[in-house]
């Protein structure tokens, strides 16, 4: 992953992700993500060196090669996506890609990093994108240990050209950013994103990476018996979206994102390795990583078959009143260059 380096500006920058505005539900997901702000990053903070912009360069390359090859395979929608993002040979701004989706409602926004699902959810009920600002390194090109901007530019913005998944996203984010948590929420979010940061980084002891997996997996047993709310629709959020699949289990086309940001995954799917089954509630049973090939993925018959999911388990929250309705106030977004410096490796 490139190093960041960060300009020096004066005075306090606003958000300026959302195309450049105020929007009202900018600042009220913004106000959400209040105790989360050191996780904002305001786009006059990023750029990029040459080694960054050369490793965008080759993945969009190799994106290009996957969807010429498995075209057939892959959902037109993605497809017919990817052109409309018109994306650049060099790591795009936020402004270009706020430019490139403005006929789709939606927007993006620059983050360092995870963030929790509720925070997550919230911004994406609002119809705003989190966009990482990290890339990944050239040795994980094919498969990175964490979700990067490519897995979110390329994995998860040509999917919102699509009026259906649009839809879809936001009903799930809505009861997503209303659903009630448990403290084993936020232990597996450390957890994972520990075991993720660890995983990208060469100069990482191995002792570190196994004590790491280790804890994720002691949080996962942990939640095999005591899934909140957050966890579950969490889940559906990664079957359905980030691995999603549509068709029958002997014929289907890929959408998710994680498959079209990482080809290993993708082909993996395609093998016969890939033990697929049919999508249903049963898949909120299932965690997985992002840090390691899957075994097992879940065929939905198309967006209705989403939808009737969806509503099956949202008929059995308790769901909460969104806390982003509470104030109108705005805050500030007051990001440190050189704690975002401390922050980022090469």
């Amino acid at each position: 992953m490139a190093e960041r380096k960060a300009k020096e500006k004066t005075g306090t920058p606003r958000l300026q992700c959302v195309n450049g505005s105020a929007s009202v539900a900018a600042n009220r997901a913004q106000l959400h993500v209040a105790e989360y702000l050191d996780a904002l990053i305001a786009p006059d903070y990023l750029a990029y060196s040459d080694d960054a912009h050369a490793v965008w360069k080759e993945v969009l390359a190799r994106n290009g090669q996957v969807v010429s090859r498995y075209a057939h395979r892959i959902h037109p929608a993605y497809i017919e996506g990817l052109r409309a993002l018109e994306l650049p040979s060099r790591v795009p701004s936020t402004e270009e890609l706020n430019e490139r989706l403005r006929t789709t409602g939606w927007r993006t926004v620059a983050v360092d990093g995870y963030l929790p699902a509720t925070t997550y959810a919230s911004l994406m009920a609002e119809s705003i994108f989190p966009v990482s600002s990290r890339i990944r390194r050239r040795e994980h090109i094919d498969l990175a240990p964490e979700p990067d901007m490519v897995h979110d530019i390329l994995g998860h913005l040509p999917m919102l050209f699509c009026a259906e998944h649009r839809d879809y996203l936001r009903e799930l984010a809505t009861h997503a950013s209303r659903a009630t948590p448990n403290e084993l929420d936020t232990e597996y979010h450390e957890a994972v994103r520990q075991m993720a940061k660890l995983k990208s980084e060469p100069t990482s002891d191995s002792k570190a990476v196994a004590s790491a997996e280790a804890t994720v997996e002691r949080v996962y047993s942990r939640l095999v018996d005591n899934a909140s709310e957050v966890t579950c629709l969490r889940r559906m959020y990664i079957w359905s979206i980030e691995f999603g699949l549509f068709g029958t289990n002997d014929d289907f086309t890929i959408h998710g994102a994680a498959l079209m940001s990482a080809p290993t995954e993708l082909k993996r799917v395609l093998s016969d390795e890939a033990r697929l089954e049919p999508y249903s509630l049963d898949a909120l049973r299932h965690e997985n990583s992002f840090c390691d090939l899957l075994e097992q993925y879940f065929v939905a018959k198309d967006y209705t078959h989403l939808h009737e999911v969806l509503s099956a388990y949202a008929a059995s929250m308790q769901e909460q009143e969104p806390p982003i309705s509470r104030t109108s106030e705005i805050r500030e977004l007051r990001p440190q260059p050189s704690d975002l410096l401390g922050r980022r490796n090469a």
